[in-house]
């Protein structure tokens, strides 16, 4: 008898039908999965706290504010940047709201969720919302933070099937739309009365604490009229179908897991103050009223709307942020000036006909960018440099951040005694005119625009704008960046002061081999 052998091809998936697709998948699953529809309550941000101490501060630096106004002040330095964050924390009596894509299992994550565990304790009630795709966190640690008392923790539309890779592939061929949303929002509300809302995730590239590379990178610290914009938008993704409860996330914690997972933590914490003793970063809480005083003295005044996309993840994805900023520009007509800063640059072939006609219109357009030496994912780059000539050619001027960059701007990335391999830009800003500024989480490339969901504050502030044009200045300086232009050839050139350069500036070899390899894959559009 002929013995009849039996393979399994897994591109035949493509010709099942999706139910029979959904029964394979939940086949291959097995127990490793969540529960579809769990129970989550509704709730939203408290009240505005009247009394206690971020009270009285933002009652002190709104004295001089006008109906509608608000305050704010750039946080350049990263460890300043993690510095005001455990200054909210530290100081939250009533309420804490933090969204976040990244947060990251090292020194200052831990930190962050101990400084929070803290005000969990004494009362505060918190919400945490974190996007699903990064996984520092594992769904036991997500389960057992999330039944802290006083905390409550979700996860931004996770895929229901949690273990085994072939199981996770299924699961994205067939559902790889609504998967490929991310939340890359990232702000903060403590006690109605402050937030901050800018580029950084919680982890240590962010706060000047890693050792491979650091990020120069921009923060808002805010009070005022905008924080219930800001409210309302955690609310909404809060309670939006994505946000999954993180209580359930994980049915596997016995007493012994729970103990393991809690003294493991414990003792990187205790760890961890190896670290931060040699820091202005303060291990454990301390009282911040010194440093809340003197913000009189350093906010600026403006009037802020917060704009943002919509968080479905299926079907109709609502507004979008995109057209909420073209439709601004618009409205507040834009003369003469835009300043772009951004970690990813991939343009699309309308918006580099945009930029030809407001050059042509008379406005000056200058965007500064990683250069490959500075860029922490080589891959987005090599999809950036395709259209260097053509950004070019619309009359942009062209710069890119050095990956060593002068001591001024060293100093605000690393976080003494840490020094990092590279510094790599991570500010998403945008200056218009000298009047109007846009901060927040947005990358001008594919996956901001069109996938993920993204958020915005837009100021009317002469004196912010003053300040972050400014930084701009001096990032696009000599020995800060690269000043990319065309010779008479039509070759591109890199000059910094006296350094000129015929080829791209990169870290090594081992990253043009990488950047060779990465521009051969069909990825763009995920970008």
């Amino acid at each position: 008898m002929k013995r009849i052998k039996f393979s399994f091809n897994p591109l035949l998936l493509i010709r099942l039908s999706p139910a029979l697709l959904s029964v394979t998948l939940l086949f291959f699953a097995g127990c490793a999965n969540i529960p579809e529809y769990p129970y989550k309550p509704v709730s939203y941000s408290l009240a505005p706290a009247e009394s206690g101490g971020l009270a009285e501060a933002s009652h002190r630096v709104m004295k001089k504010a006008e109906d509608g106004e608000s305050a704010f002040m750039l946080i350049r330095n990263n460890e300043d940047a993690l510095r005001w964050r455990l200054a909210l924390i530290d100081s939250a009596q009533q309420s804490i709201d933090l969204q976040t894509y990244i947060w990251s299992n090292d020194e200052s994550g831990r930190l962050v969720l101990s400084r929070i565990s803290a005000a969990a304790e004494r009362g505060v009630q918190v919400r945490l919302l974190i996007d699903d795709m990064p996984k520092d966190w594992s769904d036991e640690s997500t389960a057992l933070v999330a039944r802290i008392t006083n905390i409550q923790l979700r996860r931004f539309n996770p895929g229901r099937v949690r273990k085994g890779a072939v199981s996770r592939l299924f699961q994205m061929s067939t559902q790889f739309k609504a998967l490929n949303r991310r939340m890359h929002n990232k702000q903060m509300v403590v006690d109605g009365q402050w937030g901050m809302i800018g580029g950084r995730n919680i982890g240590n590239p962010y706060f000047g604490l890693a050792t491979a590379y650091n990020t120069r990178d921009l923060d808002l610290l805010i009070t005022g009229a905008v924080l219930p914009q800001m409210a309302h938008d955690f609310d909404a993704y809060w309670n939006a179908d994505a946000a999954y409860p993180g209580e359930v996330m994980s049915d596997q914690l016995s007493d012994k897991k729970i103990r393991k997972i809690r003294n493991k933590f414990k003792l990187a914490v205790i760890e961890d103050r190896k670290l931060f003793t040699q820091t202005r970063i303060p291990p454990d809480p301390i009282d911040w009223r010194d440093e809340f005083a003197a913000l009189s003295d350093q906010m600026v005044m403006g009037t802020a709307q917060l704009l943002k996309d919509s968080p479905e993840v299926k079907g109709d994805r609502g507004v979008r942020l995109v057209d909420q900023i073209n439709e601004t520009e618009a409205m507040i007509e834009v003369k003469y000036q835009s300043c772009v800063m951004t970690p990813y640059m991939i343009p699309s072939k309308e918006m580099l006909a945009d930029m030809a006609r407001k050059v042509e219109g008379g406005r000056r357009i200058r965007i500064l960018v990683p250069a490959m030496e500075s860029n922490n994912h080589t891959m987005v780059h090599s999809y950036y440099k395709k259209y260097r000539k053509q950004l070019l050619d619309t009359g942009v001027e062209l710069y890119e951040f050095r990956a060593q960059p002068s001591a001024e701007f060293r100093a605000a990335s690393d976080t003494s005694p840490v020094e990092a391999d590279f510094i790599s830009l991570h500010t998403k800003a945008f200056v218009l005119d000298d009047q109007w500024v846009l901060i927040g989480s947005l990358n001008v490339d594919p996956r901001s625009i069109q996938i993920n969901t993204e958020h915005m504050l837009l100021i009317d502030s002469a004196e912010l704008a003053a300040q972050l044009l400014g930084d701009f200045e001096r990032m696009i300086a000599p020995g800060n960046a690269w000043t990319v232009t065309r010779n008479e050839k039509g070759k591109l050139r890199w000059t910094s002061g006296e350094d000129v350069r015929k080829y791209q500036p990169a870290r090594g070899f081992g990253q043009r081999c990488s950047d060779f390899f990465w521009r051969l894959i069909p990825v763009e559009s995920q970008l």
